[in-house]
């Protein structure tokens, strides 16, 4: 991490950021620099929502970043929940979830080449989800990575 702070300390880079640190990552990373990065980015989606990640970013001023936002297109946005809600506010599954996301003020950058699914990523910010809304889709969590895990991986 040396050279990433010295080209923060140069002013050639604004913050540091970082992918898929769990806290005892982010824990070792600040003890051992004193660096608290700016950004995590994380596997995060209705069915893996690690909030105590999530926690632990709020009190350090961390920002939350979701990679894999609409869990990879696949069966989530065919999960019934989220489809009644789709119906109920005329938009797409993958539109209701990642207006879940933005409402918990966790930063999404989801990936599509489609310029329809590029455009209707985007039309997000027309409508808000109700508090009972976002519990359901809470509701989804179940711990279920569709990457690799951090505390495992390489």
């Amino acid at each position: 991490m040396a050279g990433v702070e010295k080209i923060q300390s140069e002013g050639k880079a604004r913050a540091i950021g970082v992918s898929n640190f769990q806290v005892p990552h982010l824990e070792r990373l600040a003890a051992e620099t004193g660096t608290v990065p700016a950004v995590n980015q994380i596997e995060l989606h209705p069915w893996l929502t690690q909030r105590e990640l999530q926690a632990y970013h709020r009190e350090h001023g961390i920002a939350t970043e979701a990679w894999s936002p609409i869990g990879k297109g696949g069966d989530l946005l065919q999960d019934e929940r989220v489809t009644a809600l789709a119906e109920k506010y005329g938009k797409s599954p993958a539109q209701i979830v990642l207006r879940w996301h933005i409402q918990q003020d966790i930063i999404v950058f989801p990936k599509s080449v489609t310029p329809s699914r590029i455009r209707e990523n985007i039309e997000v910010f027309d409508f808000e989800l109700g508090p009972d809304d976002i519990a359901t889709i809470d509701e989804l969590d179940a711990g279920t990575r569709l990457g690799p895990d951090p505390d495992t991986f390489g």
